[in-house]
């Protein structure tokens, strides 16, 4: 029993450890506009909510429209939501909200949201003919890059793209922050705890039999 409890015991600290970085990524659990929602009219603000506060500092958005361009947003924190106000009369068609923020683990996360608008907001010009109400695809779909992130700390609960924050990359990669690797190691924990029992039980018996 002894030595049971000595191949479960460091198998058992290992997971509680691996355990924590995986909770420590922060999680998109919801968004208004809604993901994939067609709308009469394109908003006025998007607000994003994820599964625990959001770090202001590095918390950066951009919004890119039926033309492909992307333009970041000046962005607004409160606990674990992000709202960020759209420019005023935006055309009817597809748009795509990028995000990047920073988990409480220091590890990025990215992701992007879509919506279309079937109609023009007030004041907008039509749009082109030929123009399409269409998302614009994760290609097109701008995410703020990692090196924007180096700016300094903004002074308020709002923060503003600067010159280096322009930088976008067109690629957005998976949410989630590549955790899978915490999972990974849980896993082979856990079959390395399994193979440790079977062999503890196994010399227990062999023992028992040869006293026997």
């Amino acid at each position: 029993m002894w030595r049971l409890f000595t191949v479960l015991l460091p198998v058992c600290a290992a997971l509680v450890v691996l355990a924590g970085p995986a909770r420590a990524h922060n999680v998109l659990t919801g968004s208004d506009p809604a993901d994939g929602a067609r709308l009469a009219s394109p908003p006025a603000e998007v607000t994003l909510t994820f599964d625990q506060p959001v770090r202001a500092e590095f918390t950066q958005l951009a919004l890119t429209g039926p033309d492909g361009v992307a333009r970041p947003l000046r962005v607004r924190v409160t606990g674990a939501k992000v709202r960020a106000a759209l420019p005023g009369a935006l055309p009817a068609g597809g748009y795509a909200v990028g995000y990047r923020i920073v988990s409480n683990d220091g590890h990025p996360v990215t992701g992007r949201i879509g919506f279309s608008a079937a109609a023009p907001a007030a004041g907008a010009s039509p749009s082109p003919a030929g123009t399409t109400a269409a998302v614009p695809s994760p290609a097109a779909s701008a995410v703020p890059s990692p090196g924007a992130s180096a700016g300094a700390p903004a002074s308020g609960p709002a923060t503003t793209a600067g010159p280096a924050r322009d930088t976008l990359v067109a690629q957005v990669p998976p949410q989630g922050g590549g955790g899978g690797w915490v999972w990974g190691l849980l896993v082979a924990s856990l079959l390395l705890s399994g193979l440790g029992v079977r062999a503890v039980v196994r010399h227990d018996r062999a023992g028992g039999r040869a006293g026997a």
